[in-house]
């Protein structure tokens, strides 16, 4: 019997070919802002999502990078939402200077402080979420509380030195006002997301007359 020496037809050389062809495998590399795109990528599912929520690969497939490399950026989502945190700080402090410029312009800081802090509030609801996301986080989490004083340490010092620096007041009524101010606007932003079409321009106006307010003499 002679030796078969038919070749296969070319459609079969052609579905072999699809099926042995390799896709090339993407390459993730450590660019210079591999940790910038997952700060922001964080910032947007963080605040929409919440922690509990969000997997490291949803962060890392939004940054475009692999999840491998989140960790060598971030030991945990936890450590990520702080830095988000510090971040998106930043970039309120930002626009609310804006703000106070603007308003200011026309009308001393003691009369526009607090009500450039609720425009730009209502403006970045995604600032407060995230803030509420860490202080639940460090209920939970016991040791996680002092990066929440630290933060929030912060926060009393950065205000305090902008009321001296604007009202001349000294730094212990500054820094009393500054705490004062800390805990009214997240307690506003608060109810704010709770109720967003409430109107609380008249907290912020009580809240405000702290800086007008003449301290109470010692006895």
């Amino acid at each position: 019997m002679p030796a078969l020496t038919k070749r296969p037809s070319s459609r079969y050389h052609i579905c072999m070919d699809d099926q042995t062809e390799k896709k090339p495998k993407k390459t993730w590399t450590h660019q210079r802002d591999n940790r910038e795109r997952l700060i922001d990528a964080g910032y947007s599912l963080l605040s929409e999502k919440g922690i509990d929520a969000t997997t490291v690969k949803e962060i890392a497939r939004k940054a475009d990078v692999s999840p491998g490399l989140f960790h060598y950026y971030f030991a945990s989502k936890d450590e990520l939402l702080l830095a988000v945190i510090y971040e998106a700080g930043a970039r309120f402090h930002q626009q609310l200077m804006q703000e106070l410029r603007k308003l200011s312009s026309e009308r001393t800081f003691a009369d526009v402080a607090m009500l450039a802090v609720a425009t730009v509030s209502r403006e970045h609801t995604a600032w407060y979420r995230l803030r509420y996301e860490l202080y639940a986080l460090g209920l939970r989490n016991p040791d996680f509380l002092s990066a929440i004083g630290e933060m929030l340490a912060k926060g009393r010092e950065g205000i305090a030195q902008t009321i001296q620096e604007q009202m001349g007041l000294d730094e212990t009524r500054a820094q009393a006002i500054a705490a004062v101010f800390h805990a009214c606007t997240d307690g506003l932003a608060l109810q704010q997301l709770a109720q967003p079409g409430l109107d609380l321009t008249a907290a912020y106006e009580l809240v405000q007359h702290l800086l007008s307010a003449e301290p109470t003499p010692e006895k």
